[in-house]
């Protein structure tokens, strides 16, 4: 025996759903649901034995005007209910919805699975299952709108991080009911909005190289990134760090995650820990209300990439070390840590050896991150790759510029061969973007390379000096200026920052004389 739910259409008159009552109770059943629509009617009787059940249906389609009588499977408020049910459980929020009193009477899928509980907690009271700050429960209680408020509550599997929205619920009077929750992990919201703002990211086969050096060097960062393991990358400025990082990144079993770049230069001191860190609600003026995450919960479960990592300062390298070995955050003015999954890549051009041998860089916090160093040479030690990247830029700024150049002539790709590039490939980068918004022909020539860096060029032939020669022109130049500034040997070396018997042997090498 079963549920029986029926539809009976019939041509609309008064009376009709009184006559099917009647049928039902003298065949003595109960009416389980009844829903009553314009020409027709659904019911659904209490479970019957078949016999009984034929009885009764063969009685009301002989009720004059009914024309038709069909078993159906849903009632129209059980479908309504199915379909309600199936959307909230499809969305990525938690969803919960409480009477006046804060009485639980409906909660979706997703809000168990963020809560950590494996039965819906119907009927229970909200602050059974839910530990949420007074002024939010106050919020709710007194019918008033609840944005956006990030909140740390207690679940099954430890303190969570989670947004809650809540909206109130008004009867026909207008008196507050209840209201509606939606919950939704921070980790998610930022995953979200890494998703609809990441950037192109770049790959291994967007690394433009013909050298082994290079080849063998993407090989080990391949290998690399295949685990967890913090990466160092030195190397001088221009030398693709950043590239290299990116591609890494998208490498990982992480690639789905955000990749975060910080310039650890570029964010003033005062802002640094703030930025990385996160801050409380009041934590200092100008915070944003409400607080605010850091980065490190930003690239929770990717990759963040602290480039320049030399230049943080000495309070925020502990923190930074704790990290490492916690794998946990702590907002500014806030006592609770928050768990983070961040695999860490650190880059430096500056000797970082050096930096802990004189206590301007923790040691135990070099070696966290020299746990696998990668090393990118200057363009100097490859420059078997400086022809394809010469044609790739070519390519890339005709793209830009709406341009057709189709080549470097002999001479000029010569001139750039000899080059030393001591802003590496950053450098060439920019002498051919110059090159080609000079070039009026379709081969970039020996007069479009212009490299401004006096006094590495020693004439028009387009012959560049020595490194040693560069460096005596540059402190013949830096004399000369000191000395026509202070009109003295002695006033020249101290605008210089050296002695006295340093300039008279600089000005005995070079020729100079005070005349």
């Amino acid at each position: 025996m079963k549920k029986f739910r029926y539809r009976i259409r019939f041509k609309d008159r008064v009376g009709m759903v009184r006559d099917i009552s009647e049928i039902v109770a003298q065949g003595g059943a109960n009416i389980v649901s009844l829903e009553v629509k314009r020409g027709e009617i659904y019911l659904q009787v209490e479970p019957l034995p078949e016999e009984k059940l034929s009885y009764i249906i063969n009685r009301i389609s002989l009720i004059p005007d009914v024309y038709e009588v069909t078993p159906v499977e849903w009632m129209p408020h059980e479908l309504a209910e199915q379909q309600l049910r199936t959307v909230i459980n499809s969305v990525q929020e938690g969803i919960l919805s409480v009477s006046k009193k804060l009485i639980i009477n409906t909660c979706n899928a997703r809000a168990m699975q963020i809560l950590g509980i494996s039965h819906p907690p119907i009927g229970k009271t909200l602050y059974e299952v839910i530990k949420l700050p007074d002024e939010v429960l106050e919020l709710i209680r007194s019918g008033k709108p609840l944005e956006q408020k990030e909140v740390s509550i207690s679940s099954s599997r430890g303190s969570i991080r989670v947004m809650v929205n809540s909206k109130p619920i008004f009867d026909d009077k207008g008196e507050i009911a209840g209201a509606v929750l939606t919950i939704m992990k921070m980790s998610e919201i930022r995953r979200l909005a890494h998703s609809l703002t990441r950037p192109v990211m770049v790959t291994f086969d967007d690394i433009i190289h013909r050298s082994r050096k290079i080849k063998d060097l993407i090989e080990l960062a391949k290998t690399v990134a295949k685990g967890d393991s913090t990466i160092l990358l030195r190397g001088e400025s221009g030398t693709g760090k950043e590239l290299f990082a990116r591609a890494i990144h998208m490498e990982s079993p992480r690639r789905e995650y955000p990749f975060v770049v910080v310039n650890c230069a570029a964010i003033p001191d005062t802002l640094l820990e703030s930025e990385l860190f996160g801050y409380a609600d009041g934590t200092f003026t100008g915070a944003r209300r409400g607080g605010r995450p850091g980065l490190f919960e930003f690239a929770h479960k990717g990759t963040i990439f602290l480039d320049e990592i030399a230049e943080i300062p000495p309070h925020i390298q502990a923190k930074l070390l704790r990290v490492l070995q916690e794998g946990s955050v702590r907002r500014l003015g806030e006592m609770e840590e928050i768990r983070v999954d961040v695999r860490i890549i650190a880059a430096t051009n500056r000797p970082l050896e050096e930096m802990v041998s004189r206590g301007d860089f923790r040691a135990d916090l070099f070696y966290r991150l020299n746990v696998i160093p990668i090393y990118l040479p200057p363009l100097r030690e490859h420059k078997e790759d400086i022809p394809v990247l010469v044609d790739y830029f070519i390519k890339k700024f005709n793209q830009k510029f709406n341009k057709s150049v189709q080549g470097i002539s002999p001479e000029a790709l010569e001139l750039i061969l000899n080059y030393p590039w001591p802003g590496n490939i950053r450098e060439l980068e920019n002498v051919m973007e110059r090159a080609m918004n000079l070039c009026k022909d379709h081969i970039i020539k020996v007069k479009d390379i212009i490299i401004n860096s006096p006094p590495f060029l020693l004439s028009p032939s387009e012959k560049y000096l020595h490194l040693k020669e560069m460096v005596e022109e540059t402190e013949k130049e830096a004399l000369l200026r000191a000395l026509s500034q202070g009109g003295s040997a002695r006033k020249a070396a101290k605008i210089l920052g050296v002695s006295h018997t340093t300039v008279i042997k600089k000005m005995k090498k070079y020729g100079i004389t005070l005349e």
